[in-house]
């Protein structure tokens, strides 16, 4: 079920980049899947405004089938139940439930499971990817809105750093860690052949 959502919101991901690229310049752009993830070719020059454009448009893809998953529960539990199941899987805080919980405690553990995994991988990830970290989405939009490409891996490995620290101190994932300073060191070394922090 993990694999199948996966597949599903990285596809929806990149095809928010690629529908995007194909309105704004008409040339049909290539998506190609790999292990940790997918990218979207626009097989054009883009100008940096169209660039930013594009870049966002995976997050914000992500976020809307976030947005299509929250109002199929309104329909099927009702507006306190949708609140009970998004708060309860974004925070796991169970005190938060404005309705109690009761619309978890009935749901199917099939779907419950399906619904935490729509909710994790299309709101949590959507935003993380939003960070200024080289190269995901956040970093490239940087990028496409400033002119020093050091400066752009300089915020890339700071962020990076501070997201792995609080990724493993605060929420204890080591997987969150190993992530992200694998991506502060890849900018670490794209700073080092541009010249260095100076």
């Amino acid at each position: 079920m993990w694999m199948v959502v996966v597949f599903l919101s990285i596809l929806i991901h990149e095809f928010g980049h690629a529908l995007t690229s194909r309105k704004l310049t008409g040339v049909q752009p290539r998506v190609r899947l790999w292990a940790m993830g997918g990218l979207a070719y626009p097989n054009t020059h883009l100008s940096k405004k169209d660039s930013l454009k594009v870049t966002l448009a995976g997050p914000a893809a992500g976020l809307l089938f976030f947005a299509l998953i929250c109002l199929a529960l309104v329909l099927k539990y009702g507006t306190l139940g949708m609140a009970d199941i998004v708060i309860w899987n974004i925070t796991h805080q169970n005190d938060l439930l404005p309705g109690n919980g009761l619309a978890i405690l009935n749901m199917d553990p099939v779907a419950r499971q399906l619904v935490r995994s729509l909710i994790f991988i299309n709101f949590w990830w959507s935003l993380v990817n939003l960070l200024p970290v080289y190269p995901l989405d956040g970093g490239q939009a940087y990028a496409a809105i400033e002119n020093s490409q050091k400066k752009v891996y300089q915020v890339g490995m700071i962020t990076g750093v501070v997201t792995a620290l609080v990724g493993f101190l605060h929420f204890g994932s080591l997987y969150i860690a190993l992530l992200f300073g694998f991506l502060a060191f890849q900018n670490f070394q794209r700073l080092q052949e541009n010249g260095g922090w100076k």
